[in-house]
Protein backbone atom coordinates (compact mmCIF):
# COMPACT_ATOMS: atom_id res chain seq x y z
CA UNK A 1 0.00 0.00 0.00
CA UNK A 2 1.12 3.38 -0.77
CA UNK A 3 0.16 6.85 1.50
CA UNK A 4 0.55 10.03 -0.47
CA UNK A 5 2.03 13.30 2.04
CA UNK A 6 -1.51 15.05 0.75
CA UNK A 7 0.73 18.65 0.40
CA UNK A 8 2.89 16.92 -2.34
CA UNK A 9 4.01 18.83 -5.08
CA UNK A 10 5.59 18.06 -8.71
CA UNK A 11 9.50 19.03 -7.14
CA UNK A 12 8.82 17.65 -3.56
CA UNK A 13 6.63 14.08 -2.38
CA UNK A 14 6.74 12.08 0.07
CA UNK A 15 4.97 8.55 0.11
CA UNK A 16 4.57 5.72 2.93
CA UNK A 17 5.23 2.30 1.53
CA UNK A 18 3.81 -0.76 3.59
CA UNK A 19 5.13 -3.84 2.70
CA UNK A 20 4.06 -7.27 3.73
CA UNK A 21 7.56 -8.82 3.92
CA UNK A 22 10.51 -6.15 5.01
CA UNK A 23 10.13 -2.65 6.67
CA UNK A 24 7.81 -0.16 5.90
CA UNK A 25 9.32 2.53 4.48
CA UNK A 26 8.97 6.67 3.14
CA UNK A 27 9.83 7.38 -0.02
CA UNK A 28 11.01 10.96 -0.44
CA UNK A 29 12.08 12.84 -3.94
CA UNK A 30 13.47 16.26 -3.79
CA UNK A 31 15.83 18.08 -5.66
CA UNK A 32 15.51 15.43 -9.46
CA UNK A 33 16.39 12.47 -7.01
CA UNK A 34 14.12 9.90 -5.06
CA UNK A 35 15.84 7.87 -1.75
CA UNK A 36 14.25 5.38 0.50
CA UNK A 37 14.51 6.37 4.26
CA UNK A 38 12.94 4.30 6.67
CA UNK A 39 12.44 6.78 10.38
CA UNK A 40 10.97 10.38 10.04
CA UNK A 41 13.80 11.42 11.82
CA UNK A 42 15.60 10.35 8.35
CA UNK A 43 12.79 11.79 6.17
CA UNK A 44 13.83 15.26 7.88
CA UNK A 45 17.51 14.84 7.03
CA UNK A 46 17.06 14.24 3.36
CA UNK A 47 15.93 18.28 3.30
CA UNK A 48 19.23 19.19 4.45
CA UNK A 49 19.67 22.71 5.70
CA UNK A 50 15.77 23.37 4.53
CA UNK A 51 14.49 20.59 7.48
CA UNK A 52 13.39 22.95 10.01
CA UNK A 53 11.38 24.64 8.20
CA UNK A 54 7.58 24.81 8.74
CA UNK A 55 6.92 22.63 6.18
CA UNK A 56 9.17 19.92 6.78
CA UNK A 57 8.36 19.92 10.26
CA UNK A 58 4.93 19.23 9.10
CA UNK A 59 6.19 16.23 6.56
CA UNK A 60 7.87 14.77 9.55
CA UNK A 61 5.00 15.31 11.80
CA UNK A 62 3.23 13.85 9.31
CA UNK A 63 5.69 10.33 8.65
CA UNK A 64 5.11 10.15 12.27
CA UNK A 65 1.52 10.02 12.40
CA UNK A 66 1.97 6.98 10.27
CA UNK A 67 4.87 5.02 11.63
CA UNK A 68 2.08 5.64 14.86
CA UNK A 69 -0.64 4.25 12.63
CA UNK A 70 0.65 1.77 11.09
CA UNK A 71 4.01 -0.06 12.67
CA UNK A 72 1.93 -0.46 16.26
CA UNK A 73 0.14 -3.68 16.39
CA UNK A 74 -2.28 -4.47 19.14
CA UNK A 75 -0.91 -7.06 21.32
CA UNK A 76 -3.51 -9.75 20.11
CA UNK A 77 -2.06 -9.75 16.22
CA UNK A 78 1.98 -9.80 17.64
CA UNK A 79 3.69 -13.09 16.85
CA UNK A 80 4.14 -14.85 19.66
CA UNK A 81 7.87 -15.81 19.30
CA UNK A 82 8.30 -18.41 21.56
CA UNK A 83 9.27 -21.31 21.10
CA UNK A 84 7.15 -24.48 19.66
CA UNK A 85 4.64 -25.61 22.42
CA UNK A 86 3.14 -28.41 20.11
CA UNK A 87 5.38 -31.40 22.29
Amino acid sequence: MEYNYEKNTPECNVTYHRTHTGPNFFRVYYNNGACIRFTPKEVGRVFGIAKFTPSVNEIRDWCKEMVEKYETQPETQQVDSGSDKTR
